[in-house]
């Protein structure tokens, strides 16, 4: 049976929640239709991105100096918030327009709430969500429930998106937002709707505040914030349609990938775990915690102040290797299909998507001034070592970009490794942003004068300002 991990195995969505559409299902769509798709021999996306090849980091690992490695896997949470295609194939062209995109284009956490406590009764006790501690021994401390999602007597997670339990990192994390949603309730607004607002406008104002920042850097969220966005602008067609582009869903927010760390502590003091591996505390996904060291404690993976915390791993054309040779997937699958690396060129080439140096030069003549021609010209030799001949798959553009150009932190000022380069920045943060702007009910499309220490709303005599207080509220 083929791994239920990433849409490999489709299930039915939430498509009608969707605030945008006249009843018809999203769909992914290009952001530029324009330009004229890359096509490389799939025997070299093969070669390039397998086990052992050029794209594995075999040796000692290359780490961020400041990026928190649980903000990758918030960039994790936030991917499977807004997106989900289940329908698409690497064995044949994709059309984005044909594609269903199961998950609305909004961060509205559906994650958590599913259709709300009528729709999904299962989901909830009257107005707060369900943890594990609902299904654990009260008299007991040390029942490993208190410490898990609510699971079926089978052990598979009962929450609004599967894919949420893939890794133990991100099933603690969805856990987290559980607790959170439960804490604002109590503290704040005890009334379901009134705290899901209060819960989302956080996740989205420190999507916006920690994880672009940091990622994409202040230059870039700034420009965009203060001079609008310059490529994603689907309310130019005056439908005001937001929509996820196939080209950030195949390859501009697959960044992360590259950034997970081989092994990693979850616990202060603790032993470095392998992300995936049944022999590992951490396990391997859609399974219960089985040990107190499988629980994380956020002051390992975030900044909780005293800069004792597990780094990301630097961006780059590198890979863990255990994201190679995928172990949750069926030994007998063909050995490409089984590394994360070639999907990802494979699927973006199944969707026709353009070049990186097609796209940096498209989003050059389109205002953003920050690219410039000598840097593509720097990030093509990045191919040419690769031996990609003339052009560059987008995801590995970006990629190579990070590492090569880096993260803007000013005007002339670079990070190398630390994230995303200028297209890749652009792109990222243009997205988002342009999802929460052009959704009503977000605090960007609200209320943009509202921070989480509204007085009104505010968690905790402080407030909640970082990510790493969210989940630890």
């Amino acid at each position: 049976m083929a791994a239920r991990h990433h849409g490999i195995v489709p299930f039915k969505g939430m498509n009608h929640l969707c605030l945008f559409g006249e009843n018809q299902p999203d769909r992914f769509a290009r952001l530029f239709p324009q330009l004229p798709p890359l096509y490389l021999n799939p025997t070299l996306l093969h070669e390039l991105g397998k086990a052992g090849g050029v794209m594995e980091d075999t040796g000692l690992p290359n780490l961020t100096k400041q990026v928190p490695a649980g903000l990758i896997f918030f960039g994790q949470f936030v991917d499977h918030d807004i997106t989900l295609d289940a329908s698409s194939s690497l064995r044949g062209n994709n059309e984005p327009g044909d594609t269903i995109n199961v998950r609305t284009p909004t961060l509205d956490l559906d994650c958590l709430y599913g259709d709300g406590p009528e729709a999904h009764p299962y989901l909830y006790d009257g107005d707060k969500l369900l943890t594990g501690s609902d299904y654990a021994d009260p008299s007991n401390p040390n029942d490993l429930r208190h410490h898990d999602l609510p699971r079926t007597p089978k052990g598979t997670a009962i929450i609004g998106d599967p894919r949420n339990d893939e890794n133990r990192v991100i099933s603690q994390m969805q856990l987290a937002m559980l607790r959170f949603h439960n804490s604002v309730y109590d503290k704040v607004h005890s009334e379901w709707e009134e705290a899901r607002r209060v819960t989302t406008w956080h996740y989205q104002w420190l999507v916006v505040n920690e994880f672009l920042r940091t990622l994409c850097g202040d230059w870039v969220v700034d420009d965009i914030l203060a001079n609008g966005r310059k490529v994603y602008r689907p309310e130019c067609d005056g439908s005001h349609a937001a929509y996820i582009p196939i080209e950030f869903a195949t390859a501009a927010y697959r960044f992360g990938h590259t950034m997970i760390p081989q092994k990693m502590r979850v616990q202060p003091g603790g032993t470095q775990h392998v992300l995936f591996s049944p022999t590992s505390a951490l396990g391997r996904g859609f399974s219960p915690v089985a040990s107190a060291d499988g629980v994380v404690d956020w002051e390992s993976l975030f900044d909780s102040g005293n800069g004792d915390f597990e780094r990301a791993g630097q961006m780059d054309t590198k890979l863990a290797s255990a994201l190679l040779d995928l172990p949750f997937m069926d030994p007998t699958t063909p050995a490409f299909e089984r590394s994360l690396a070639v999907r990802n060129l494979l699927r973006a080439q199944s969707f026709l998507v353009p070049s990186g140096e097609q796209v940096a030069e498209c989003m050059a003549a389109s205002g953003a001034s920050e690219i410039t021609a000598a840097d593509i010209a720097k990030v093509r030799e990045a191919g040419d070592k690769l031996g990609l001949p003339k052009a560059t798959p987008l995801w590995l553009y970006l990629l190579a970009e990070g590492r090569v150009i880096g993260r803007m932190d000013g005007e002339k000022s670079f990070s190398k490794g630390e994230g995303l380069g200028p297209v890749g920045a652009r792109l990222v943060a243009e997205v988002i942003i342009g999802l929460l702007e052009l959704d009503h009910r977000s605090f960007l499309g609200s209320n943009r004068n509202w921070s989480p220490l509204d007085s009104a709303d505010r968690v905790g005599s402080n407030g909640v300002t970082s990510i790493y207080q969210m989940l630890t509220a």
